[in-house]
């Protein structure tokens, strides 16, 4: 795949980013100020200082566990001294730190975006990923010496479009990107994610996106370039004060307001357990509501904005091992942040690219039909339908009942979100793309519930490695497995990956093992002469979670 001589989006506002990031940044700071004031001067508000006060709370005991180099601009000695210092502080000397705040997170969440680094990651990625999901070896998997090895090497690499799969409604997305601003909303399961869907947009012929990172991703070796020059802004998952959060929410909506595509995880972070997605984050999915009314409340004319689900599916996770172990950790214990993990180990990398080049069925990204920010859907005329197929006027939903005019209310805004926020996660559902490893996990780890029926998953967990499930028994359950599957399927309910349709359910049983078996270490599993010894409970039970969001 060569480098296209029309880059998709190259009009796209995202391209402008470089010269309006400064008036970005100032407008983003001057409104969040301003709210933050506004908010304090209300019956029932606390004040500027209820404001700072929690900020300091909450960074002093993070600090306490967590202080490192990127925290030498505002130690927990200069949040101690804030927050001792509040009760008899002036209101202008509160103001001024609460601008200083404001303005420092405002510049500190804000992206970059180069247009030589897009057209030259659009030229390589083809390149690293089509190594990354090849179907097929490389001769010997050797190092190409010279030119006529590398270019032999090549000819054995599939285009990537063969091994990367996209479904979905792509066409009517290409006629919305001319219409309005998408904001695409996907699972999120792996740090790999943000650099595939960029492949994925790119191939489809849909504009860039600007799109909120994990501040982590930003000194990965791997990804640090990429993150800090096309147009990702940092998400600083550390910081849990209201203020970080409203400068952070107000620089998305911003963005959607100005008519920068967008892209975030209403997940919030990579879903530990591998099932698909349903309790859903709102605060960013509300800033694409809150930009359209800003916009509306200028001109009734604006453009609309659109709402796309997508889903990603793997058949291998490079992170499986981390994130399992974090859900199994959290589990009544809170949040569990990780910082380091697989993603952040270039040899684990480098080991996870070489093991999954032999796989004949690798990942199928999937676009979910568009929706407005109020759960409608979105045809490719852009206009939207409600559940009876009835066209609608969007501007109506946020008129006031008494004026007609065009109003923000809080309490109704927040019921239309959480609505879209429905539509999203009954999306996910249905456009969740089955895989092999997924079906001979989940049938794997039913048979040692079935054994041990009393034992809850952590004890299956902790004591139910090196049992052995005959083959008879994996080969009767996958069949068993891919007929209820089948039949969900035609009822709208779950997608199918490819190779489950066709191929019959021993090969699908075969290939889902040697999958299992590619990367992780110690395996997942062992072939024995009667049947299949599970060593990792936890990830037998981490793939088949997929399946188990179904009703099966």
């Amino acid at each position: 795949m060569g480098l296209r001589t029309a880059l998709p989006g190259e009009n796209s506002p995202l391209f402008r980013l470089k010269e309006e990031r400064p008036h970005l940044v100032a407008d983003v700071s001057r409104r969040a100020f301003n709210n933050f004031v506004r908010s304090s001067r209300d019956a029932e508000g606390a004040g500027i200082e209820y404001v700072l006060n929690d900020a300091a709370y909450q960074e002093i005991e993070r600090l306490k566990q967590e202080q490192g180099p990127e925290d030498e601009v505002r130690s927990i000695a200069w949040w101690r001294r804030l927050s001792k210092r509040l009760a008899t502080m002036s209101e202008k000397e509160k103001r001024r730190i609460l601008w200083s705040l404001v303005e420092s997170y405002s510049d500190d969440i804000a992206g970059r975006f180069n247009p030589w680094v897009y057209r030259m990651a659009t030229g390589v990625m083809p390149i690293g990923l089509n190594f990354l999901f090849k179907t097929q070896d490389l001769p010997g998997l050797e190092v190409p010496r010279g030119v006529q090895d590398l270019q032999r090497a090549m000819r054995h690499v599939r285009d990537l479009s063969e091994r990367v799969m996209l479904q979905g409604p792509i066409e009517t997305l290409q006629k919305l990107s001319k219409k309005g601003t998408l904001v695409f909303v996907p699972t999120h399961s792996s740090n790999m994610d943000s650099i595939l869907v960029g492949w994925s947009l790119y191939e489809a012929g849909l504009p860039p996106v600007t799109y909120g990172a994990g501040k982590n991703l930003f000194t990965n070796p791997l990804t640090s370039f990429f993150m800090h020059n096309l147009g990702a802004y940092k998400v600083d998952r550390r910081l849990r004060h209201d203020l970080y959060k409203g400068v952070l929410k107000l620089y998305s909506q911003v963005l959607i307001e100005k008519g920068y595509h967008s892209l975030f995880f209403p997940g919030g972070t990579r879903c530990r357990s591998n099932v698909v997605e349903q309790k859903l984050k709102l605060g960013l999915l509300g800033t694409a509501l809150t930009g359209y009314i800003h916009n509306l409340m200028r001109d009734i004319d604006t453009g609309p904005v659109y709402i796309c689900p997508l889903t990603i599916n793997y058949n291998l996770v490079l992170e499986g091992d981390s994130l399992i172990e974090s859900h199994f950790k959290r589990e009544g214990r809170g949040r569990y942040l990780m910082e380091n993990d697989e993603f952040t180990q270039i040899p684990t990398v480098t080991r996870f690219v070489l093991k999954t080049m032999k796989m004949d069925s690798t990942t199928v990204l999937r676009f979910g039909q568009p929706l407005d920010p109020f759960g409608n859907e979105v045809r490719a005329d852009g206009e939207s339908y409600d559940s009876r197929g009835r066209r609608v006027a969007r501007s109506d939903y946020v008129r006031s009942a008494k004026s007609g005019e065009i109003v923000y209310d809080v309490s109704r805004d927040r019921q239309y979100t959480r609505y879209t926020g429905e539509c999203i996660a009954e999306s996910f559902l249905e456009n969740t793309v089955i895989m092999p490893t997924q079906v001979v996990s989940w049938v794997l780890f039913e048979r040692l519930q079935q054994r041990y029926p009393n034992w809850d998953v952590f004890r299956l967990v902790r004591f139910g490695a090196e049992e052995i499930v005959r083959w008879d028994e994996l080969h009767r359950g996958v069949a068993a497995l891919l007929d209820r599957l089948r039949a969900l399927e035609e009822q709208g309910k779950v997608v199918l990956s490819p190779f489950l349709h066709d191929e019959e359910p021993d090969t699908i049983v075969y290939a889902g093992i040697e999958y299992l078996q590619m990367f992780h270490t110690p395996e997942v599993i062992q072939n024995w002469s009667d049947g299949v010894m599970i060593q990792q409970v936890e990830l037998v039970y981490f793939y088949g979670n997929r399946v188990r969001s179904f009703d099966v």
